[in-house]
């Protein structure tokens, strides 16, 4: 069979409706994004098969989540539940397939393609945005409706709202690609308008998702100045960052105190980060015991001592803090404590390929977007979420693959 690119006259019509819908899936079903991302592989692998020609799968970021993928199952013997091991390997693998045809696609579409998909993801995020900014106005009416639950019901009117935190983190991690679409494919008073638009959707998604999505966007604008520097010193930073925050990360968060000094010592911190330095301190304790091949894929749920609750507080109010619910809220103390030293090695690897593609940018604009997108998704990671969540895992294959898309686009 041939290696160079097939043509994509299925992928021209699949790509910009995923890409549309996208951001609508994210705020309301945003597991619905591993089955647009899937739909999409599916169209691109019919056509390397009709026109006979091998997807471009010798790709390093390809090659570093097969072999996270294949540790991952290996760790599947001594883990503590065999099964999830497996199924967590096994996700790792569809996703590294996911973001091989993703990529290709990209790198395969034509310009008229290529033009087509932007413009329908812009469309989509500006759905997306005003669907945001209704929920707000209303409290979380189309969310409540959406899952079935009764606002006047205190618990039910925070779970119609919570269920939206992982559409509103997914607005903010594409905010940056958004804007260029604006720039890009607008102009005059149109061009405006757009911008506008766009600075209402990362509104909405500050105005809800408060301190997280804050600090993502000042992760987001560090790293898009970090790379206006001349190369190589950007490319240098970001490796050396990402090797002492994998290395010093499970140390630092070793010496933290117990839980009820943790809440004497930052009381003036939201309850919720008081919480997550104990989980982050538990799991580092943890880590000691198995530094090496770590627990097991999927395992941070299963963890002796991790389904205790611990009080804390004083006279005028007491809390209770789970030590591990379901996994550490960082997705370093996650790789550590599952996969040990030679998973968080090869997450590292990973991640700093990650930094130097971006580095290697040859536009500018293109390059503090990019940047911009990292930044966010890096903060994201260490303070939310499960590293190995399959809509957030989607929500990154969907970031590279709209920049695959956006970097070879002249400037409008």
């Amino acid at each position: 069979m041939a290696t160079a690119a097939a043509p994509t006259p299925w992928s021209a019509w699949t790509t910009p409706l995923a890409l549309f819908l996208a951001p609508a899936f994210a705020l309301y079903l945003p597991h619905a994004l591993v089955i647009t991302l899937a739909v999409c592989a599916l169209a691109r692998l019919a056509e390397c098969l009709w026109f006979r020609v091998v997807p471009q799968w010798r790709q390093p970021a390809v090659l570093l989540i097969m072999a996270l993928a294949l540790w991952a199952l290996a760790s599947a013997t001594w883990a503590i539940q065999t099964k999830a091991a497996v199924e967590g390997a096994a996700s790792l693998l569809g996703f590294g397939t996911l973001l091989l045809f993703s990529l290709d696609n990209g790198a395969s579409l034509p310009e008229p393609a290529r033009r087509r998909s932007f413009g329908a993801f812009f469309a989509g995020a500006m759905l997306a945005t005003f669907l945001l900014l209704f929920e707000i106005i209303s409290g979380g009416q189309l969310a409540a409706w959406f899952r079935g639950y009764d606002l006047s019901d205190n618990l039910q009117n925070e779970l119609a709202t919570r269920s939206l935190n992982r559409g509103v983190s997914f607005l903010g991690v594409i905010s940056p690609l958004v804007a260029l679409a604006a720039w890009r494919f607008f102009t005059g008073h149109r061009r405006l308008l757009a911008l506008c638009a766009t600075a209402l959707g990362l509104a909405c998604a500050l105005s809800w998702g408060k301190d997280a999505v804050l600090l993502a966007g000042a992760g987001a604008v560090g790293c898009a100045v970090l790379v206006l520097a001349p190369n190589p010193w950007p490319k240098r930073f970001f490796s050396a960052a990402i090797i002492s925050l994998v290395v010093l990360w499970p140390l630092l968060t070793l010496q933290l105190p117990g839980p009820q000094a943790i809440w004497e010592q930052w009381r003036a911190w939201p309850p919720s980060l008081q919480h997550r330095l104990f989980i982050w301190h538990f799991t580092a304790e943890h880590i000691t015991e198995k530094p090496v091949l770590g627990w097991g894929m999927n395992s941070a749920k299963s963890i002796p001592g991790g389904d205790r609750d611990i009080d804390v507080g004083n006279d005028k109010g007491r809390l209770q803090w789970r030590a591990l619910p379901l996994h550490p809220h960082n997705a370093i103390l996650q790789w550590w404590l599952e996969l040990g030293a030679v998973g968080a090695s090869l997450a590292a690897a990973l991640t700093i390929l990650a930094a130097t593609a971006i580095c290697r940018l040859t536009s500018r604009v293109d390059r503090v977007t990019a940047a911009a997108v990292f930044g966010q998704i890096c903060v994201i990671s260490l303070l939310s979420f499960g590293a190995w969540q399959s809509w957030w895992l989607a929500t990154m294959v969907f970031a590279v693959w709209l920049i695959r898309i956006l970097v070879p686009l002249d400037q409008a």
